[in-house]
C-alpha cells in the first residue's frame, strides 16, 4: 500500500498513527499540494490528502474512510468497537477531533491574509469552535489517563492526538488553559506511534 500525505496534515497523521498502531507496512510518499502536477490528482479527483492506494490500485479517501477501511481489513487490534454504542462513541470522537482540525485550518488560512483583509468574525467563530471542542476533549482525560501504557489506542484518542498536535503547531495560544489535556498529550507523545509520526515542518 502507498499513502500520499503531507508532513503537517493532521488528517494524514491520524491515518499514519492508525497504521503504526496496527503495525501495517506501507510506503509513504510526501506530496507538495502546491505543485500543479502532484500525483494525488491521479488518484483523488479532489486533489486532497491523505489518499491510501491499495495493492490492487484502488484509492481510498478521505481520512475517516481510510481509518474505517483499515479497521475492517486489519481487525487486530480493533480501533473501533464492534458494538453499536462503542462504535458510535468512537466515530463521534473522531468527528469532534476532525472538527478541531477543520476549524483550525480555516483559522490559519484566514490569518494568512493581510490584516486589513481578514474576517474578524470568522476568526472569532473558528477560535470559539476549537476552544469549545478542546474543552470536551479535556473532559475525557480522566478516562484516558492510562492510555500511554495500553497495548493499543482506540480511534477517539488517535484522532484527538492528531488534532491537539495540529493546534499546538499552528495556534498554540488556543491551548492555554487546558493544562490537564496538555499533560496527557505530552505523556502520549512518548508513545512510538505518536513520536514517529510527529510533524517535520
Amino acid at each position: 500500500m502507498r499513502l500520499y500525505a503531507t508532513p503537517t496534515s493532521p488528517y494524514a497523521r491520524k491515518v499514519r498513527i492508525v497504521l503504526a498502531e496496527k503495525r501495517i507496512p506501507y510506503d509513504l510518499e510526501w506530496v507538495d499540494l502546491r505543485s500543479p502536477d502532484h500525483p494525488v490528482k491521479t488518484v483523488n479527483p479532489l486533489g486532497k490528502i491523505p489518499v491510501l492506494v491499495l495493492n490492487d490500485g484502488t484509492p481510498v479517501y478521505d481520512s475517516s474512510v481510510i481509518v474505517q477501511y483499515l479497521d475492517l481489513a486489519h481487525p487486530q487490534p480493533p480501533l473501533i468497537p464492534a458494538d453499536l454504542p462503542g462504535r458510535l462513541r468512537a466515530l463521534r470522537g473522531e468527528a469532534l477531533a476532525d472538527g478541531i482540525m477543520d476549524s483550525t485550518i480555516t483559522w490559519v488560512m484566514e490569518q494568512r491574509h493581510s490584516s486589513d483583509c481578514q474576517d474578524a468574525a470568522l476568526l472569532a467563530r473558528m477560535r470559539s469552535k476549537v476552544i469549545t471542542a478542546l474543552s470536551m476533549l479535556q473532559a475525557q482525560v480522566p478516562q484516558w489517563q492510562e492510555k500511554d501504557k495500553t497495548e493499543h489506542l482506540e480511534l477517539p484518542e488517535i484522532a484527538a492526538i492528531a488534532a491537539i498536535a495540529y493546534v499546538d503547531l499552528r495556534a498554540p495560544e488556543f491551548l492555554l488553559g487546558f493544562a490537564e489535556l496538555m499533560g496527557w498529550y505530552q505523556r502520549m507523545r512518548q508513545r512510538p506511534s505518536i513520536a514517529d509520526t510527529a510533524a517535520t515542518a
